[in-house]
Parts: structure tokens; sequence; C-alpha cells
């Protein structure tokens, strides 16, 4: 099995009946799954897709968004997804950027699809999913027309199979392009540290839309277990789906089991099913699971981002298990993003790509084989990131003497906030078109609740108050991008012509500003 498409199709030969995916009331085994996704090669080919076209995808989870991703694997089209909550704005960025032929979108994201149609030049075919979706195609009613029979398409490992967008330090979205083998590969690095088994069973809540989830939904039908998904993350039904399924793998963000805690089913949810919880797990956050009296399971963590393609340290629960037993010698691995995964290199490197010493902090940079194919049609901005074998992440850490990786900052102004990457290089041009706003400044300032919080500063040259300049932002970015708290200050930290940031985030921890 060399390609995505072929995943699943293997996993309908050996176990057919089985079931493979459940969304809600809806269940499929992994022959319905294989069929569904063949129904969607054969209508897009129907519709004169070609290897190579990009297909946007504006879905949230859900079995249709299983069968089109894996269709489109098929028959060697690269899929776009985008976040449904996405505004118009970033929706058309990406579909003129790709020139995308296909877009196929959910009821409540149509109308944004329907607001763009006569800008989207490139676009020939707007298919809609969904009761009320209004747009030129439907899915349901083209898919039933489709054959089920396996497209007769030839796919290579190192074809493109989806780019995922992603913000630069441009402030324009990037596209990194990734391979069907950097998927399977990554995969199969994961399975290397922490095996699956066939008796697996798993919970996807994270949006599949967003990079992270697709990535464990391929380990999962690569290994064939049952994989239960939920269509919008929402705490009580999350802790019924764990208490009625009974999974055995968790992966979750941070603040997304932080919201289970406060409420009353938390305590009397039978988590006795599950021995592998994977996230960036806060103490706050391992202490509440350990104190639960039907939890059990171990702990994994490791370093990702776009670009590396899937996790390339790990924090195992052999890890976790020396830290918290044993904390006052082996705490200290609880801040460490885990050793180097297997089938990669990690280095941390100076500006002239040469290792630091041990224990000193440079760039951290990876090599491997799920490291992403570079930038769509972005060769200056690949150029950059991709040098000598490595990929320059533009964190910095250090290592140490075990192997353990500590991640101390980052050369870019990356916020990671609720698990999401957002760049300030792009949320300040929308704030400085606003005619009252002189400059604006963005940081990420660490938060309870999402990990860290967009905070922009601002140099006003007429009143504005901070809800109405949020309020302005609404239909210019998605939510997570907005502003949580706006700071109005009379100039920035200067040093070398260029805004010193830390030092805004210093005012702001020791209330020199509001």
């Amino acid at each position: 099995m060399e390609t995505i498409g072929e995943t699943l199709a293997h996993q309908a030969r050996c176990q057919p009946d089985r079931e493979a995916l459940k969304v809600g009331a809806r269940s499929l085994t992994w022959r319905q799954l294989d069929e569904g996704a063949n129904r969607v090669a054969n209508l897009l080919l129907g519709l004169g897709a070609n290897p190579g076209d990009r297909v946007m995808m504006v879905l949230g989870n859900s079995v249709e968004f299983v069968e089109i991703y894996y269709g489109l694997a098929k028959i060697g089209c690269i899929s776009a997804p985008v976040m449904p909550r996405s505004v118009a704005g970033e929706v058309q960025f990406i579909c003129d950027n790709l020139r995308a032929r296909f877009i196929i979108a959910e009821a409540d994201s149509a109308s944004i699809v329907r607001e763009l149609d006569h800008k989207l030049k490139s676009v020939e075919h707007t298919i809609g999913v969904g009761a009320g979706h209004g747009l030129a195609q439907d899915y349901h009613r083209l898919k039933a027309a489709a054959s089920s029979v396996e497209p007769n398409t030839r796919v290579a490992p190192d074809d493109i199979l989806t780019t995922k967008f992603t913000s630069g330090t441009t402030g324009l979205p990037k596209g990194c392009l990734r391979s069907h083998r950097n998927f399977i590969m990554a995969a199969a690095v994961l399975m290397m540290e922490i095996p699956l088994y066939d008796s697996d069973s798993a919970v996807i809540a994270n949006p599949l839309a967003a990079g992270m989830a697709v990535s464990q939904l391929t380990m999962f039908v690569l290994k064939g277990i049952r994989t239960v998904m939920q269509e919008r993350f929402e705490p009580a039904e999350y802790l019924a789906i764990v208490d009625r399924e009974k999974p055995t793998l968790l992966y979750m963000m941070d603040t997304m089991m932080r919201r289970c805690f406060p409420l009353p089913q938390f305590a009397t949810t039978d988590f006795s099913s599950v021995r592998l919880y994977h996230g960036a797990a806060s103490r706050e956050v391992i202490d509440a699971l350990r104190a639960h009296p039907r939890f059990q399971a171990g702990f994994s963590f490791g370093y990702a981002s776009s670009e590396a393609g899937g996790l390339v340290t790990f924090r195992l629960p052999s890890h976790y298990a020396l830290a918290l037993e044993q904390p006052d010698k082996y705490g200290y691995l609880l801040e460490s993003a885990g050793t180097e995964a297997p089938l990669t290199r990690i280095a941390c490197l100076d500006d002239e790509l040469k290792p630091v010493p041990q224990g000193e902090v440079g760039e951290l940079a990876v090599s491997g084989p799920s490291v992403f194919r570079g930038y769509w049609e972005r060769p200056d901005e690949t150029e950059k990131v991709l040098r000598q074998g490595w990929l320059l992440t533009g964190d910095l850490a250090y290592q140490d003497a075990d192997g353990f990786i500590f991640i101390r900052g980052r050369k870019r102004d990356m916020i990671k906030t609720g698990g999401v990457n957002v760049y300030p290089a792009e949320i300040e041009p929308v704030l400085e078109s606003h005619p009252s706003v002189v400059e604006a400044a963005v940081v990420g300032v660490p938060d309870k609740e999402w990990g860290e919080k967009v905070v922009a500063f601002i140099i006003a040259k007429s009143p504005i108050d901070a809800p109405e300049l949020i309020d302005f932002c609404r239909d210019k970015l998605a939510a997570y991008k907005r502003p949580k708290q706006i700071v109005f200050v009379d100039a920035f930290p200067m040093r070398a012509g260029k805004v010193v940031k830390r030092d805004l985030i210093r005012m702001l921890r020791e209330g020199l500003v509001r």
C-alpha cells in the first residue's frame, strides 16, 4: 500500500463487513466507506477531473468529508480542506491561489460560495452537500448516479495528496504540499513509537479541515481500526461518546478536555477502556485525569507542524511515568517535546545551519519522510525553509544530553490559540485598514483556556473603542484569528526600526498597560 486510496481499498478487501466509521447515527463498514469513496472518484471523473486538479472542501467533520477525501486520493486530485468557519475573503484567496476547478461545500458554508460565485474564475463546478445548499450541483444526487467500482486510475506515492493553507510571516497564507508517501510514512513513524492494535478504537473530535485530525484518520485507516467521529466538538456529547463507545484511544487538545471538567457527567464518565491519551496535556489536565477513578491510561505527546507533516518527536508514556512517579528527578521531562522520532533527524542549528553545542538554543531543524514537499507555487518561500536537506521550523529549541528536545520560543511570531496556528502578519494589516488605526502590533499572550490568546496593541489617530475594532474584523478574519483583547498605547517599543514584541508582552504582564 503506497497511496492513501489503496489503504482504504485494502481494508475493504480484508474486513469488508466490520464497522469502519461512525458519525452520529450513521455507521459505515469498510466496504461501504470504500464504495462511497469510489463513487466520489467516479463522479468527479465524469465531470472531467484530471490528476493534479485542486478541489476545495469547505466541510466539517462528516461521512462526506471522509468519502470525498479518499475519493480524491484515488484519482490523483489534490484536496484543499478549508475550515467551514472561514470568511469569504479567505475562501476566495485560497481558491484563486490554487486555481481550483471544483468546490464542494456543506450547506452551512454554501452561502459563502454562492456569494463568491461570480468572483471564482477558475471554478467550473460548485457541489453542495446537505439540504438547502443552493449550489449548482448536488453531491448526493451525483454520487448516487456514479459507479461504486474502483476507478481505473494510476496514482504514484510521490504525487501530491493535499495542500493545507497556513499563514506565513508575510501575512499571505501558503499551501503546504504533502504527498501520499508523506502521510503514510508519518502514520508509520507514529505507530513505530505508539503501536496500534486490531482491537483499538478511536474518537476524532478535532476538525478534519484543520489538518491534525486528517493525519489521525490516515493512521486509523492504515491500521484498519474503528473510528467514531464527532461532527463538532461539544463537551457533554464527547463524554457521552466515551461512555457509550468504549474507545481505547483519545487524541485531544488541552482546551477541549478542560471544557469537559466542569460538567457533572465528567465524574461519572467511564474512561476504563482508554489505554492512551495523546495530546499536549497541561499539568492541570494530567492531574484531573489521573484523579478520575475510571482513568488508567498512559499519556503521549510530540512536536508537529504542517511543514513537518506529522510528529517528529515523541514524549512517550514511559517518559510521563518517570516524570509523574519521580517528579524530583524526572519532572522536567513534562516540559520537553520528547525525543527524536524513528526515521527522523532533529538538530538545533545556528544561522549558518551548523549544529549548536548541546544545551544551547538554536533553530529546530527536521529531516525525515514526512516533511512536506514545499509551498504551492512559492519557490522562494520553499527555499527559505527547505535548505541543505533540513526543514527549518522557525522554532527555537535545545537538546539535552539524553536527547530530549525543549522548545524555547519562535523565530517567527506564530501564535498557537486553541491548537491552531495564527500569524500576526495576517491580522495586523486588517486592523491597520481601519481609518482610526495608525499602527497595530499583534502578539500571543498565555491564556488558560486557549493556550495563547491574540492580543492587539493599537496606536490610534482618532477615538475608537475595543469592541468596535474587534467587530470591524468580523467579516475579515475567522473567529480564532480575531483579537481577544485590544490594548491602546501611544507608541511601541522599538529597536533597529522594529517593534519589540516581547517588550509589549512584558508591559502587559507587568500591568504597565491595559
